[in-house]
């Protein structure tokens, strides 16, 4: 058969935030049984571009079904996809895998009317399906997946799975753009707001292993049934093979858990050593399995970062998430990590059932005592299959699955507007503490700050500037454009564009530290302007009509932006929670669609995704403030 897989992509735009490594895995096995596989990497275009070369592959390649792969943040995507080929081919065979038929599998066929989903490892039940499909065999008899039976899902029963992974074939990436994976991160570093590191390079996905051993609550192994491991041997011969191949410069191992041992990674570490793979690497790492000395031959093999799951400073949280580890031994590993100069990402979870105002406190000092500034938090999430989504589902705070399953699509508006409290807290208290903890996060990155040496503009969006690691000392220079949010017109303005700085890692300590947008120096020249206008409304002793009332970014903005709360009249916001709210010494108020007061006022609208909603409600009620001051316009 003539099979077409698709991986579904989380992000508008083309981008390299992930590599479909499982489809690679499945493509390639399914070849050695006879069949010929299409892969179509979304992730490798724009999202104007996926439908058209979707229309294209399935009328001029002749396919005979189409597999689609996601978790369950990509139920809206899917949903889009499969709509998009039933227009194109109304009859073509349609087949899930991936963590989204890991759960909720009933819910995930009646919804989505696949054909069939393979649920689990998919390389043996897949390719039995196919042979199934292909032969008219009776498809109920294949166990592994849900098909129909009449109009009604039914699921067949577990299916079999691999019992060693190498006995698979290597993974199939270039039918799924490895190369053009690989260009589009850029250069010789890697620059975003959450971290910059610029000595990575481009680097390619492995995996040595499958699952995870442990239960966290939180956590759902979706689909990937027991943990499992490559001999490390191969493992290491097909980075070499990979770094002949392609001239990459790093590789992260995709593993939910590179090693539950000390043994398997010093062995790895061995053998990059033996054979001099002069190479830069990532992965994820239990804080219970480290050692120093097993740290130093990480680092001395070219692994300048590691990924561990903190979670929490309290002992109790740590507990009722079954992490199987104490804040002590957090500390203790924090320290060794640390001393052997690799850098650490990790982050607290916020809104465990166990969670009350005293472990939040508690974990707070904890990330205090420890410096773990750059550690961000974030909210606990019932993603379906975990033990929390079934207390949550339980306990009647989840009322409709497939709304709630949507919602985690739009993560940021699922957070602001639906999340889920599984704590003890009243929902007031329960948003007031998220959006404090995520407004902590942009303060804690300050305590940290690079002083910059020197610097030049390039361009109107472009910089160079020598900065000095506040830890070591180590003197580093970059050169990059300034929002990293862009596109081909310059940078994307609904969002709160130019305010977040950077977090860059020091190649030297492998400690980050903070670099403020303010102090970049074409950014610099914004930063003047927006003052200069502010300004202005005081020394013409005016008054103005702010909007809106800042929560995230408001400590740290208002540090950047002086803004005398004498100057202000009233603060309005969309968001219904800030009503009420404090800020700038005024009691928020909510823009309804009656806005004839701001008729004649000055109108400063600060850092906002949703800027031109109001511009566009002044418009159409043909309002007119005298002034307006708009932060994202200067951007324009």
């Amino acid at each position: 058969m003539n099979i077409l897989l698709v991986s579904p992509s989380y992000y508008p735009q083309a981008n390299a935030s992930y590599f479909p490594l499982g489809l690679a895995y499945i493509s390639a096995y399914i070849k050695t049984q006879g069949h010929a596989v299409e892969g179509l990497n979304l992730n490798n275009m724009d999202i104007s571009e996926r439908t058209s070369r979707l229309n294209y592959v399935l009328t001029d390649r002749k396919i005979d079904l189409v597999g689609i792969s996601g978790l369950t943040v990509a139920f809206n995507e899917i949903d889009k996809l499969i709509k998009i080929i039933r227009e194109i081919q109304t009859d073509i065979p349609i087949v899930l895998g991936g963590g989204i038929t890991a759960v909720e599998g009933e819910l995930m066929m009646n919804t989505l009317r696949p054909d069939y989903a393979v649920v689990g490892e998919g390389e043996f039940i897949f390719t039995r399906l196919l042979n199934a499909i292909e032969n008219g065999i009776d498809t109920k008899k294949i166990a592994g997946i849900w098909c129909w039976d009449v109009d009604r899902p039914i699921y067949t029963g577990d299916g079999e799975t691999p019992k060693k992974l190498d006995e698979l074939p290597l993974p199939d990436l270039d039918s799924f753009g490895i190369k053009e994976h690989i260009q589009l991160q850029g250069g010789h570093g890697q620059y975003s707001n959450h971290l910059t590191r610029v000595d990575v390079g481009r680097s390619f996905p492995i995996s040595a292993s499958r699952s995870c051993p442990f239960k966290c609550t939180f956590c759902h192994h979706a689909g990937m049934g027991d943990y499992k491991k490559h001999n490390i041997v191969k493992v290491v011969d097909q980075i070499e093979s990979y770094i002949n191949t392609y001239g990459v410069t790093g590789f992260s191992i995709y593993d939910e858990l590179f090693s539950a041992n000390k043994a398997r990674v010093v062995e790895f570490c061995r053998l990059l050593k033996e054979r001099n793979l002069n190479i830069k690497w990532f992965c994820q790492l239990r804080m219970d399995q480290i050692d120093l000395p097993m740290l130093q031959m990480m680092r001395e093999t070219g692994c300048n970062y590691i990924s561990f799951g903190i979670e929490s400073g309290s002992d109790i949280v740590l507990d009722s998430m079954k992490k199987k580890i104490t804040k002590q031994i957090i500390a203790d590993a924090v320290k060794m990590v640390r001393e052997a100069k690799i850098g650490i990402q990790g982050n607290f979870l916020f809104g465990d059932p166990a969670e009350t105002e005293g472990t939040i406190q508690e974990s707070l000092q904890f990330q205090e005592d420890n410096q773990l500034y750059f550690c961000d938090w974030s909210a606990v999430i019932p993603y379906a299959g975990t033990p929390i989504y079934n207390y949550a589902v339980q306990n009647g705070l989840i009322e409709d699955r497939e709304t709630f399953m949507r919602s985690l699509c739009n993560i940021s508006g699922y957070l602001y507007k639906s999340q889920i409290n599984m704590t003890k807290m009243s929902d007031e208290q329960y948003k007031d503490w998220y959006i404090k903890l995520r407004e902590l996060n942009d303060e804690n990155h300050r305590k940290r700050c690079t002083e910059v040496i020197s610097g030049t503009v390039l361009s109107r969006w472009r910089s160079e500037l020598t900065i000095v690691c506040p830890s070591c000392a180590h003197q580093q220079a970059l050169s990059f454009d300034f929002p990293f949010e862009q596109d081909e017109n310059g940078p994307i303005l609904n969002s709160p564009v130019g305010v977040q700085g950077m977090n860059i890692l020091c190649p030297e300590c492998a400690r980050k530290m903070h670099l403020k947008a303010k102090n970049i120096p074409h950014m610099r020249v914004i930063y003047d302007q927006f003052q200069n206008e502010i300004d202005n409304i005081k020394n013409n002793n005016e008054k103005a009509v702010v909007i809106p009332s800042l929560d995230r970014f408001a400590t740290t903005f208002l540090e950047d932006i002086y803004i005398d709360e004498g100057i202000v009249s009233d603060v309005y916001d969309t968001r219904e929670f800030r009503r009420g709210k404090d800020f700038l010494g005024k009691s928020t108020k909510i823009i309804d669609n009656n806005i004839d007061s701001f008729n004649g006022k000055i109108l400063v609208i600060l850092p906002w995704v949703e800027y031109n909603k109001v511009t566009e409600m002044l418009k159409s009620q043909t309002v007119t403030p005298t002034r307006v001051v708009c932060w994202n316009e200067f951007f324009a």
